[in-house]
């Protein structure tokens, strides 16, 4: 796979080869909300998250649903619709509500480790840009109300709406190295307390294209896997391991093989 061009700021596009796919621009988005990490000075994703480790947005290889399981539902829309632009908003404790933090403009999708059965969509960015956060209630109308209003975890947003909120993003100065930064710091922060980077997936350094290639889907004979365990119990298929996860990995932590976990029984 080849990685070619600039993403910070929307310098240039990038082109991604096999197995990469176009995805079509209809000029529509989604509001996409994650967990910022409380320890960092940026709004970089909850790296340290106890058992539930987050890997997105991934802005150091500009992917979306490559690493994880987040948002299928989010990501096959975004495939089959065409709604380009990921904007991410975050709960910083020092703003008291929710801020905007960036976007990607989507240009590249491939089926991921779990396959489109699943929904399994990975997404890379086109362009991104990350900017100094603001706060949702201070965007300009009708932006405050759309982007203030109380939803879970995604919400889809029109044509005038994606228009108008990335010229606003645009026209802040770019801030996406310092993320970038951010995020290798808390790595390093992490690994320096445990051992791993991400101890909930046995991992101890960071993402980088290089782990790309094992998290495509390979499997024709995949089946439908729940997204969630009641108990936050999963079994792997492989090597039998039993993990405690707030979310579905896509790689056991102990035996590394791919889409092998699924929900455990109660007793497990």
């Amino acid at each position: 796979m080849r990685d070619d061009g600039v993403m910070a700021g929307g310098a240039t596009a990038r082109r991604l080869g096999d197995p990469w796919r176009e995805l079509s621009d209809a000029g529509r988005g989604y509001l996409s909300v994650y967990f910022s990490e409380p320890l960092a000075r940026w709004p970089v994703r909850e790296i340290t998250r106890p058992a539930d480790n987050k890997s997105d947005p991934n802005i150091e290889t500009g992917t979306y649903g490559l690493f994880s399981t987040c948002e299928p539902s989010m990501r096959n829309r975004i495939v089959n619709d065409g709604a380009a632009t990921v904007f991410f908003l975050t709960t910083r404790r020092k703003h008291q509500g929710r801020v905007v933090s960036g976007y990607y403009h989507v240009g590249w999708y491939t089926e991921g480790t779990q396959g489109a059965v699943n929904r399994d969509y990975a997404l890379a960015a086109a362009t991104m840009r990350f900017i100094e956060p603001i706060l949702a209630s201070d965007l300009p109308e009708p932006l405050a109300t759309i982007c203030s209003a109380q939803f879970r975890t995604m919400k889809p947003i029109d044509v005038a709406t994606t228009s108008e909120l990335r010229k606003l993003c645009d026209n802040r100065p770019d801030r996406t190295a310092d993320y970038l930064s951010e995020v290798a710091r808390v790595e390093t922060f992490a690994r320096a307390r445990s051992g791993y980077a991400y101890p909930s997936w046995g991992r101890e350094f960071g993402f980088t294209w290089d782990d790309a290639a094992g998290y495509y889907q390979t499997d024709a004979e995949l089946s439908k896997v729940p997204n969630s365990s009641k108990n936050r119990k999963w079994r792997c298929r492989e090597c039998g391991y039993v993990i405690k996860s707030g979310a579905l990995l896509k790689r056991c932590p102990l035996c590394k093989q791919m889409a092998t976990l699924a929900p455990a029984e109660e007793d497990a």
